[in-house]
């Protein structure tokens, strides 16, 4: 497919670059058995050690059933375990197991390829411009979100 990238809408070529990047994270994470939901829910729980499926599904965007979904399959192979929270045993708070702690290491060799590739060609200032702009945008998302959500409240 040939087409003029310079009359593409912006929006049009976000959609592009990001399903190509998809593509690609998807390719690189299938050789280590993982998907992008749960290579995102590896990363979250290395960072906070432990984190109660609603606390995931918050930081990662994810729906109920689709968090329950990716957890299930994640404690299958072994990657995540759950535990009673020690304040509030109703509560289960998912770990990272070692099989887990070690896979990071591939997750994050395999974030570095990627954003090795993504960046090529651009400066340091023009990678922090880049990564400043996506927060915005993602800030602007969120705020819409938020409005939507208090307008659905209300009617």
């Amino acid at each position: 497919m040939n087409c003029d990238m310079d009359h593409i809408p912006t929006f049009g070529l976000m959609g592009l670059m990001l399903h190509r990047m998809m593509n690609r994270a998807r390719s690189m994470y299938q050789e280590f058995d993982l998907n992008r939901s749960q290579a995102s829910v590896l990363f979250s729980l290395h960072q906070k050690k432990s984190m109660s499926q609603k606390e995931l599904a918050v930081q990662l965007n994810m729906t109920p059933p689709s968090i329950t979904s990716t957890i299930q399959k994640m404690e299958r192979s072994g990657y995540i375990s759950r535990k009673p929270d020690q304040s509030d045993q109703r509560i289960m708070r998912l770990e990272l197991t070692g099989k887990g702690e070690s896979c990071i290491r591939t997750v994050k060799m395999i974030t570095d390829q990627m954003e090795e590739m993504l960046f090529r060609g651009m400066s340091a200032e023009e990678k922090i411009l880049f990564r400043r702009f996506l927060m915005q945008i993602n800030d602007n998302l969120a705020e819409d979100q938020n409005e939507r959500g208090k307008h659905t409240e209300i009617n």
